[in-house]
């Protein structure tokens, strides 16, 4: 019997799957893809963890807490050599906050993966919390009850959650062969240039070798031959221009005006 054969697509997918597995409390698949000689680095000092049941010690009141939402999601591989790969990318997690306010936190996250036979395990992990440069100076002091560790995770922001947990999310390869995982609501407007598109969401934008008729979807509307938008995000239209929630200007195709004046209409 010949070694499996493990594509790049593989690879990402398995980094994902452990991802979600973690983040929705579903300990034990998260568990079968560890190495037996894992090793976890954190953000801090404590978070030097060798050994996967030390590890999976460290976790076990995570079981108990509620699942957490993902949105944000990019994933990339760095290098792979024989049976070892090293993939890496970033993630926003959001979870319940007092009051509607939910807790949101930037991770960037690095994994090495090697395959010992048939069979594909983690064998280290790094993630690290983000905070924004210009959140942390306007950040005010964090209140006594929250002054635990795992409240030292989550920045409190005003954040929605952007799927309603329905919905799926929408698979895009960039030019740079990074993959996001992104929910219709994180997209505000598509630009097309040839058969390259630029995407473009509420934290930054890429280019990704795609159409729009491939990018059509019940929540973007087709203002112009090189513009798709989220219709969520219009807040105003005049002949010819549609005014995003960002101030963003966009130019509507003539013979497409009525028509999407109809829809924002219905819109409101």
């Amino acid at each position: 019997m010949g070694t499996q054969h493990y594509t790049e697509k593989d690879i990402l997918d398995k980094s994902r799957e452990l991802i979600h597995a973690f983040m929705n409390k579903q300990l034990l698949p998260f568990k079968n893809l560890l190495d037996e000689n894992f090793v976890w680095v954190g953000d801090y000092s404590s978070q030097y963890i060798q050994g996967r049941e030390n590890f999976l010690k460290t976790v076990e009141l995570e079981a108990a807490l509620p699942p957490l939402e993902l949105n944000q999601e990019e994933y990339a591989m760095l290098t792979h050599e024989r049976q070892t790969w090293v993939t890496y990318g970033r993630f926003t997690v959001t979870a319940p906050g007092m009051g509607d306010t939910p807790l949101s936190s930037k991770v960037h996250f690095t994994f090495v993966w090697k395959q010992n036979k048939e069979v594909l395990y983690l064998l280290h992990a790094n993630a690290c919390h983000v905070i924004d440069e210009q959140v942390q100076e306007t950040a005010p002091e964090p209140a006594a009850e929250e002054s635990t560790p795992q409240a030292r995770v989550f920045d409190r922001t005003n954040i929605e959650i952007l799927s309603g947990g329905r919905m799926e999310k929408i698979r895009i390869k960039d030019l740079n062969s990074n993959v996001h995982f992104l929910f219709p609501g994180e997209i505000l407007y598509m630009k097309s240039d040839n058969k390259i598109t630029t995407i473009y969401t509420d934290h930054d934008s890429f280019m990704a070798r795609i159409t729009l008729n491939e990018m059509e979807h019940p929540h973007f509307v087709r203002i112009h031959n090189s513009y798709l938008v989220n219709i969520r995000y219009i807040t105003k239209i005049r002949r010819y221009k549609a005014t995003l929630a960002d101030g963003t200007q966009l130019p509507i195709g003539q013979t497409r005006y009525k028509s999407i004046q109809k829809q924002i209409s219905g819109k409101e």
